[in-house]
């Protein structure tokens, strides 16, 4: 009478050398793709061109390699922009550290006449897109035929300013970038930190959404 509901059956099922062999073939893709995703993030493909963009908000350390990048191509222009609030002061509304990096690459090495400050408006549903935007807008005011332009950015940000510049700027402008060193942890062993988990997975995530879901 039970084998009218019921009925046996044989199936397979993993051993123990089966389950870690199974575990040891994830470890080796995380791993893999945990060393292959910082690299993917921080490219660096430079045109040099006539302008050289600095994203405001680098780090004070990274501000020698950006005037590196300026010293090995001499570009024309070099244009600090800026995501600002409408703070009353500029300590508050980030106007102070864009200041401070353009001061910073006058004394490392950049003439002065070359660098213009410019911001952009923070409260934009993206802060890099807006900024690419405010570029545009300076060089058409100023009635400067582009064809090219480089943006310095640190790290995982720099696959993502690309894009993002490359969606402001049009198809007739090429935008290269270089990724700066990442000071704030082991770019090779990311993972190993707070900070670096933090960043470059969120750079990840934020790529992902620009280039598939972010609508200008």
């Amino acid at each position: 009478m039970i084998r009218l509901f019921f009925q046996k059956r044989q199936k397979w099922t993993l051993t123990l050398w089966g389950w870690l062999m199974t575990l040891g073939l994830l470890i080796g893709v995380f791993v893999g793709v945990a060393r292959g995703l910082y690299p993917f993030l921080a490219v660096s493909r430079v045109t040099h061109a006539d302008t050289l963009v600095v994203e405001g908000w680098i780090h004070s350390d990274n501000v020698e390699q950006a005037a590196q990048a300026y010293q090995a191509t001499r570009y024309t222009d070099v244009v600090v922009v800026a995501a600002v609030t409408d703070a009353k002061n500029k300590w508050d509304s980030g106007r102070y550290k864009a200041e401070y990096i353009a001061g910073a690459l006058e004394s490392v090495g950049v003439p002065k006449n070359r660098i213009q400050v410019i911001y952009c408006d923070a409260g934009r549903k993206d802060r890099t897109y807006s900024c690419a935007l405010t570029v545009r807008e300076w060089l058409h005011e100023r009635e400067k035929s582009v064809q090219a332009i480089d943006v310095v950015t640190i790290g995982p940000h720099a696959l993502r300013s690309r894009l993002l510049f490359q969606k402001a700027m049009g198809s007739t402008v090429r935008v290269g970038v270089l990724a700066m060193d990442e000071s704030g942890y082991d770019p090779v062993h990311w993972w190993r930190s707070s900070e670096g988990v933090r960043e470059v997975l969120f750079e990840g995530v934020a790529y992902i959404y620009a280039k598939w879901f972010f609508v200008p």
